[in-house]
């Protein structure tokens, strides 16, 4: 099941300098790094949806100016002007309809036989099919639909051409077609499989707990870091149940609209790791305003005066840049679930890269928000980087920076073999600790997580029981006890370390 990926691929995902560090002359980001998928199947699904009380507590976002509420009104302005239309029904809250944590809705896809034979004739090519929604009683007609995962997990999902994951994740577009359209004020909307080939087994259901991706994405939200919103929801393509989802925010620029109290006009930037002090790799990692010849001189100022600031000023070029505070919780967050994934996975092929993160630039100042993507690999205890393949703490620099091969024998360099995160590790420990002792003593107690898993557990319950791609009750069950106990493993070896 598992391969090399291969140069072609590795030099495609991003920033990265031979061997051991992030270059200045990468021309390209990383797709989307989800899985996406389909299959036959006979069964056919009704609509609907199952409610729940929740019985967590969370921390609400938003503790710096330079972000927007949850809990305001979402309708995504930026592109929706007067004349956009959101067929089928208004919703005042936005998208607080879609991303509604206590329901999980069902959206219904019809697909035209020729346009479903098209698709399926190569996922990889994630070519867009039109296709029309039922949504809570509303249609939406012509919009976009196609697999996503490019070489991330849909790469992946594929052996010699025959596909190996039960499902795969779907990208819907609601303005490819129609230029105005938009769905509760958003433009695209992932449908995510949770479903691909783990690291060292032939498990094909990737997260049987079927909770990770959810829960990770709100621990982020809910400590105060800008982050996509994520709930389940049920798939049913022409008549047939694909079975349970994960409906994850689309990080674009109706994203930055409704998340960015600046109005969300900046620039928006793909796994652009602020190393390169010349302009041409953040434009190519330009997610907005591509077409509008945007000065990416932040981007590039904010990486020149890193370089330049050596370890006495670094701390106070991302105090000037970033807001500091939410940064440090973002590094939090992401060392809390174990995103060996994220900001401190750097894979190597000629150059190194690190993935699944974007900027914002804010448009009112100089200053950078991270948000963080793609965190299906989260939450893995103990950790796989560290007890399967040997390298070292992210926060530890080897005496040699040498890549090391990991699954598929892809190289894999030290996370502190990169300058910044080196920096980060020796120059702002003290005040990552701070913050995640205060995560550890409000949002990563055993009883949150515990109250987070058995609510989100309880809605998806009878989901998972008639998905016909999933696991079966006895897996799924398996592995929410055992996502219950790692949880508890991460929370101890997040003391231990910021106790060191």
């Amino acid at each position: 099941m598992k391969r090399a990926i291969g140069a072609m691929v590795l030099a495609a995902c991003g920033l990265g300098q031979a061997e051991t560090s992030v270059s200045a002359d990468a021309s390209e980001s990383t797709a989307d790094a989800s899985g996406s998928g389909s299959a036959d199947m006979s069964e056919s699904a009704t609509d609907s949806s199952v409610t729940v009380s929740e019985t967590s507590s969370g921390m609400v976002s938003d503790t710096s100016s330079g972000m927007v509420s949850d809990t305001s009104s979402e309708d995504g302005t930026g592109d929706s002007t007067d004349t956009d239309t959101d067929t089928g029904g208004t919703d005042p809250g936005g998208a607080t309809t879609v991303f509604d944590e206590s329901a999980v809705h069902t959206y219904e896809l019809v697909v035209a036989p020729d346009d479903w034979e098209r698709l399926n004739q190569d996922p990889s090519a994630e070519i867009y099919v039109p296709a029309t929604l039922h949504f809570d009683g509303n249609e939406y007609a012509n919009i976009g639909l196609r697999y996503k995962g490019s070489y991330g997990s849909l790469y992946w999902c594929f052996v010699d051409g025959q596909q190996v994951c039960p499902k795969l994740s779907l990208k819907l577009d609601f303005h490819e077609y129609v230029a105005t359209q938009r769905f509760h004020g958003l433009k695209r909307l992932n449908l995510h499989a949770m479903s691909y080939p783990p690291l060292e087994d032939d498990d094909p259901f990737g997260d049987p707990s079927r909770l990770r991706e959810r829960l990770a994405y709100g621990l982020f939200r809910d400590f105060g870091v800008t982050a996509p919103r994520s709930v389940h929801g049920r798939v049913v393509i022409n008549g047939e149940n694909m079975g349970l989802y994960t409906v994850t925010e689309a990080i674009d620029g109706e994203f930055t609209e409704d998340h960015f109290a600046d109005g969300g006009q900046g620039n928006l930037y793909k796994e652009a790791w602020p190393l390169a002090t010349t302009a041409a790799p953040y434009i190519a990692a330009l997610e907005t305003n591509e077409d509008q010849n945007p000065s990416v001189d932040k981007m590039v100022r904010f990486a020149s005066e890193l370089q330049a600031a050596g370890d006495a000023g670094f701390v106070d070029v991302l105090r000037a840049w970033t807001d500091y505070d939410t940064l440090m919780r973002f590094l939090a967050v992401d060392r809390a679930i174990d995103n060996w994934d994220g900001i401190i996975g750097f894979y190597c092929s000629g150059v190194c890269f690190n993935h699944n993160y974007y900027w914002y630039e804010q448009t009112d100042s100089d200053r950078l928000w991270i948000v963080p993507w793609d965190l299906d690999h989260t939450f893995d205890f103990p950790d796989p980087m560290q007890t399967i393949y040997g390298l070292p703490p992210w926060y530890e620099r080897p005496a040699v920076c040498q890549p090391t091969q990991v699954f598929s024998g892809v190289p894999r360099m030290a996370p502190a073999c990169d300058d910044i995160i080196d920096r980060l590790g020796r120059l702002s420990f003290p005040d990552y600790a701070a913050a995640a002792r205060e995560l550890v003593d409000t949002l990563f107690t055993e009883a949150e997580l515990n109250a987070r898993i058995d609510a989100q557990a309880a809605q998806i319950a009878t989901h998972v029981a008639d998905d016909p791609l999933g696991p079966s009750v006895t897996e799924w069950e398996a592995a929410v006890a055992k996502l219950r106990t790692d949880v508890v493993g991460l929370r101890d070896a997040l003391i231990a370390e910021i106790e060191r």
